[in-house]
């Protein structure tokens, strides 16, 4: 158990799994070495194989509050939400100071469309851990977007972080996105480019540029640099940007969208109907990138030569 635990904390999940499955090999009663190997499957993203696991725990007489927690949480991931709740609720009446617990409550009361009850989840796990960071990161980005409050945002959920650790990653990502915020507001409200792009624009590039520096694989935070980029039309800066986000997460459909609007804007047709077709291969329901290769197919069909015989 300590080799698997030592393997996971250096980030060799299948290594530490592979340990595990020994260790069942060699006696397979014990309930915590199913939760274990459960834990280390939910982390590789194999929700279905984790809860089989965890399951096989449970007849095993494990029954602890971490338990049902990780049930609960794999089953959020897959949106069974009447048995993620079941879970969770049986783990918080059991330990009711684990944040993550309640963070996870959040997440479920908000997939319910219920803002205020994830609110005070979240409030709670805050309470609980001052510095846990899905709590925060949940409650600014609900204030941010869903109440559209963006110094309340920022005045409670980063500055206080931020101010601590200016070169975190994550916190400069988000202080980017108070500041791309901003910039769409001023934009919405007609205020001239000089005030959205100018000064909200250059401040979200900063943000996103710092995030970016200290962590190069930032996929989002490249593409909404990007974004801002191409509303200030510097094409060239926001292609590079719009490239490395497709390479850093290729399944973001977005990315290539953009990097089409760029070809198709330097009358590049057939990169752009390219980049078009692979926004769609990565998402069907992609209307804008439908309709944008739906026009476009017919200019680049009558740019191609003809052959002759």
């Amino acid at each position: 158990m300590i080799a698997s635990g030592k393997a996971f904390e250096r980030g060799d999940t299948a290594a530490a799994l592979l340990l595990i499955e020994k260790a069942l090999q060699k006696d397979s009663t014990q309930a915590f070495l199913h939760e274990m190997r459960g834990f280390y499957l939910y982390t590789q993203g194999r929700d279905a194989e984790a809860l089989a696991a965890y399951q096989r725990a449970l007849e095993l007489g494990g029954a602890s509050p971490m338990l049902h927690y990780r049930i609960g949480a794999a089953y959020l991931t897959q949106r069974r939400w009447d048995e993620a709740y079941r879970h969770l609720s049986r783990s918080l009446s059991a330990d009711s100071s684990n944040p993550d617990t309640w963070t996870a409550l959040g997440l479920w009361a908000y997939s319910q469309g219920n803002r205020k009850t994830a609110e005070s989840y979240w409030t709670e796990a805050l309470r609980r851990d001052s510095t846990h960071e899905k709590a925060r990161t949940f409650l600014y980005d609900l204030y941010l977007n869903d109440y559209n409050q963006p110094e309340i945002a920022k005045s409670r959920y980063l500055d206080p972080y931020w101010k601590l650790n200016r070169f975190d990653p994550l916190l400069n990502f988000q202080l980017g996105n108070y500041f791309l915020k901003k910039l769409e507001t001023a934009r919405s409200a007609g205020q001239p480019e000089k005030i959205w792009g100018g000064t909200y624009g250059q401040q979200a590039i900063q943000a996103y540029s710092q995030a970016i520096l200290a962590y190069p694989a930032h996929a989002q935070a490249h593409y909404n640099r990007g974004y801002i980029y191409f509303l200030t039309r510097r094409y060239d800066k926001a292609l590079e940007d719009f490239i490395r986000a497709a390479e850093l997460n290729p399944r973001d459909a977005r990315a290539w969208f953009m990097q089409g609007s760029i070809y198709e804007l330097r009358g590049e047709t057939i990169l752009a109907q390219q980049a078009y077709q692979r926004a769609l291969e990565r998402d069907p329901n992609f209307k804008e990138a439908r309709q944008a290769l739906d026009e476009l197919t017919p200019r680049v069909s009558s740019k191609s030569p003809s052959l002759g015989r």
